[in-house]
């Protein structure tokens, strides 16, 4: 049976910081941090254009998640008149 190979993105606590920051990694490349959802996103699929990886579809969904999250309340603190 052949093995998924997937890139994996998950969040975890700086070590520099109280933020939270987005780790994306696979099993043959360094972990990458990241500061927000997108910069995740954009780092994920220059990984999977480079190694032919799958893009895990939990952490994909979390990642778009976010960045709707972040675009919609990016939108609601913008005056409109």
């Amino acid at each position: 049976m052949e093995q998924q190979l997937f890139i994996r993105v998950k969040t975890e606590k700086s070590n520099r910081s109280e933020n939270m920051v987005w780790v994306v990694s696979t099993r043959s490349h360094k972990r990458k941090f990241c500061r927000n959802a997108s910069m995740a996103l954009r780092y994920a699929f220059f990984l999977k254009k480079a190694t032919g990886r799958r893009i895990d579809d939990d952490s994909f969904n979390r990642m778009l998640s976010e960045i709707h999250k972040q675009q919609f309340t990016s939108q609601e603190s913008v005056p409109q008149g």
